[in-house]
C-alpha cells in the first residue's frame, strides 16, 4: 500500500515537473537581448503585467514554445515596463507585441492569437521567402498542408523566365508573413487535375483542390499586374474573417460577403447558423465563375466587426457586404428582420452590387469615421458594464468624481472671491458716507 502511494504522488510530481518544464520553453529576458538579437533566430513577445491581454496570451505562447521544439527558432518574453530602452529599440507600442527577430530582419505577427497561427507564422518567416519543392511528392504534400500556396514553375523555354520569376520572387518577400510561395519542376502539375503541364513559364495558385493560372503577360505592367492577381487570389473560396486576417482581406480590392454569426465559448454554431453558413458557401462554391473576379465569401464568428462597420447591431445571423476600396456596405432588403435571407435574396443582392443599383451605406469619409469611433466607444463601456459594473463604475465615476470636485471647487472659489470683493466695496463706501 505505501509502495502504491508513492509511486502515486512520484507520478504527481513527475507529471507537475513536465508541465513547469513546458512552461519555461519560454525564455524571459532582459535588456542584454540587445547585445545577442542578432545570435540566431527569435520569436519574442513584448508584453507588460497589468496588461490583460498578455495574460490571455500567455498560456497560448507556451503552447507556441513548446512547438517549436523541434526548430532552431528561441523563443522569448520581454517585460516592457522594465527593459524601456529594448521596447523603444524595437518600437513597441502596444501590448501584446509579438515579433520576429532573425539578423537584421524585425517582422511584427498582425494575425490571430492562436497557437497554430503564430506557430505557423513562425516557421513561414524562419525559411527562405520561396521554397523550392524537391519533387513531385513534396508538392502533394505542400497542397495537403496549406489552404493556400502560390507556385511558380519553369517552362521548356528558359530564355524569357528572368523577369516572371523577378517579381513572383518580390511579391513573395512581402508577403511571406501571411502566404507560402513555392518552385517546382513544372511537371509535377501533370498531378492536378485540370491543369496542364506549361510549355513557358508560369505562376500558379492552388487553393479549394484546384489550380488556377496567372494570365498576365510580360510587359511594364508585370509587377502590378501580378501583385494586383496575388491579392485577389489569396483567400479560398470561403474563409473565416477575424480581425486579424480583416485588414488583410481588404487589401484584395474586392466585395467582401460576410455572414454575421456568432460562434458559443467553444466555437460552435446553432443549427440555424450552421445551415446559413453552409448556404453562403455553396452559392460561393457553386458560382466562382460568376462572382469570384469581384466577391469574397467568408462568415464571422463574432458580430462586433461587422457591427463596427455597419455602426450599429446587426441581427444573428444576417448578411453583410463590405466595398473594400470605400467601406461602404450593402444589406438584403428586410435586414432589420430576424429571418434567414434566401438564395434569391442574396444573388439577387450581389448582382444589384455588379450594376451599381443596390443602396450603398456607411463610407470611410471623416464623419463616418467619427461616428464610427464614438459607436466603437459607446459599445465597449456598454461590454464593460455588463460585464462587471462596479468595476466599469469605479474607473469611471472616480474621474468623474474628481473633475466634478475640481470644476466645483474651481467656481466657488470665484463666487467667495466676488463676494469678498463686493463686501470690500460695500464697506468701503460706508466709510466714504460716513466721512
Amino acid at each position: 500500500m505505501k509502495i502504491i502511494v508513492k509511486l502515486f504522488y512520484l507520478g504527481i510530481t513527475l507529471t507537475f515537473l513536465e508541465s513547469f518544464a513546458q512552461a519555461n520553453r519560454v525564455l524571459e529576458l532582459s535588456d542584454r537581448f540587445l547585445e545577442v538579437r542578432h545570435q540566431g533566430v527569435w520569436l519574442i513577445k513584448f508584453y507588460a503585467p497589468w496588461c490583460g491581454h498578455c495574460k490571455n496570451l500567455e498560456p497560448i505562447f507556451n503552447q507556441v514554445a513548446q512547438s517549436l521544439v523541434d526548430s532552431n527558432i528561441q523563443v522569448g518574453r520581454l517585460d516592457c515596463t522594465r527593459f524601456t530602452s529594448v521596447a523603444t529599440e524595437f518600437g513597441i507600442r502596444g501590448f501584446p507585441t509579438v515579433i520576429f527577430v532573425k539578423g537584421h530582419k524585425n517582422i511584427e505577427y498582425k494575425g490571430d492569437r492562436t497557437r497554430e497561427e503564430i506557430v505557423d507564422f513562425a516557421r513561414r518567416m524562419d525559411g527562405p521567402a520561396v521554397r523550392h519543392l524537391k519533387n513531385c511528392d513534396d508538392f502533394q504534400k505542400a497542397r495537403e498542408d496549406h489552404k493556400v500556396l502560390f507556385l511558380y514553375v519553369d517552362g521548356e523555354k528558359l530564355d524569357d523566365s528572368g523577369e516572371l520569376k523577378d517579381h513572383f520572387m518580390r511579391n513573395a518577400e512581402e508577403l511571406q508573413p501571411y502566404h507560402y510561395f513555392f518552385t517546382v519542376h513544372n511537371q509535377c502539375l501533370s498531378l492536378v487535375e485540370g491543369v496542364a503541364v506549361p510549355s513557358s513559364p508560369s505562376v500558379y495558385v492552388f487553393k479549394d483542390n484546384k489550380g488556377f493560372q496567372f494570365k498576365g503577360k510580360l510587359d511594364a505592367e508585370l509587377n502590378t499586374t501580378l501583385k494586383t492577381w496575388i491579392n485577389q487570389e489569396r483567400f479560398p473560396a470561403f474563409l473565416k474573417v477575424t480581425n486579424g486576417n480583416f485588414p488583410q482581406v481588404l487589401k484584395s480590392e474586392k466585395y467582401i460577403v460576410l455572414a454575421v454569426l456568432e460562434e458559443n465559448q467553444i466555437g460552435q454554431l446553432t443549427l440555424k447558423m450552421q445551415e446559413f453558413k453552409d448556404l453562403l458557401e455553396a452559392i460561393a462554391v457553386s458560382n466562382r465563375d460568376l462572382y469570384h473576379e469581384h466577391f469574397i465569401f467568408g462568415w464571422l464568428g463574432q458580430s462586433d466587426l461587422a457591427n463596427s462597420v455597419a455602426m450599429k447591431v446587426l441581427p444573428i445571423p444576417s448578411l453583410i457586404v463590405v466595398d473594400s476600396s470605400t467601406y461602404e456596405y450593402y444589406l438584403p432588403p428586410d435586414s432589420e428582420e430576424e429571418k434567414i435571407p434566401s438564395p434569391q435574396t442574396i444573388i439577387s443582392l450581389l448582382d444589384q452590387i455588379l450594376n451599381k443599383s443596390a443602396t450603398a451605406y456607411g463610407g470611410n469619409t471623416l464623419l463616418y469615421r467619427l461616428k464610427r469611433v464614438i459607436f466603437e466607444a459607446s459599445t465597449s463601456l456598454s461590454a464593460m458594464w455588463k460585464g462587471n459594473p462596479v468595476l466599469t463604475t469605479v474607473l469611471f465615476g472616480l474621474p468623474l468624481g474628481f473633475l466634478s470636485i475640481i470644476i466645483y471647487t474651481s467656481c466657488c472659489s470665484d463666487i467667495l472671491e466676488m463676494s469678498e470683493e463686493e463686501e470690500d466695496i460695500e464697506e468701503s463706501q460706508r466709510h466714504h458716507k460716513k466721512d
